[in-house]
């Protein structure tokens, strides 16, 4: 059962590994960001990737302390563990705003928009929230349509949202001929001018 166990801890170590891979590499690739922010529910950071982290480090720590020399590599294996873990969900929990459009999770292509394929939006004020909801479709063409909308729901702290709506004036407020201000803005999608 040792074995068995210790496999198993070692098989999610390297899973891990290769999540901290991709994702760090994804990160890199980003270009030209104008803005990011922090979107975890514990101070900005992951709940579960930090919780798991806490218990690693205590793990690590009573051995250490009690010289349980069995278990140094077993202590080892979960902080390696959670160490990628760690870093893997902090980045993909952060919201990148980059000169081509808003990536809200940098491992899901799915949650990528670009400016260009945003068809309307609307702004609103839940629960002292700012969020932004954003409708798109394929890239805009005038003489070919979307088959099908999607909507990305983006929520900006206070403290980026000035900075947010100059990017939104800057790569939306032309388009759609607004300007952003201190107020919520409710719209309907128009499909008219599309």
């Amino acid at each position: 059962m040792h074995v068995v166990l210790t496999g198993l801890l070692l098989f999610f170590a390297m899973a891990s590994f290769i999540l901290a891979i991709v994702t760090i590499s994804n990160y890199l690739r980003l270009r030209n960001v104008m803005q990011t922010w922090r979107s975890g529910h514990l101070g900005g950071y992951p709940l579960f990737a930090t919780i798991f982290m806490g218990c690693s480090v205590v793990l690590a720590g009573t051995a250490l302390f009690y010289s349980y020399g069995n278990y140094y590599g077993v202590s080892a294996a979960y902080m390696f563990l959670a160490v990628n873990w760690l870093v893997s969900s902090y980045l993909m929990s952060k919201r990148y705003i980059t000169d081509h459009g808003i990536v809200k999770n940098i491992n899901d292509p799915s949650q990528t928009i670009s400016w260009t394929s945003i068809h309307d939006f609307a702004e609103l004020n839940e629960d002292g929230k700012t969020i932004f909801k954003f409708f798109y479709g394929n890239e805009l063409h005038r003489n070919n349509p979307p088959k099908g909308y999607y909507r990305l729901e983006l929520e900006v702290p206070d403290a980026e949202l000035s900075a947010f709506k100059k990017v939104l004036n800057h790569k939306l407020g032309r388009r759609f001929q607004y300007d952003f201000t201190d107020e919520p803005v409710f719209r309907k999608i128009d499909s008219e001018r599309l």
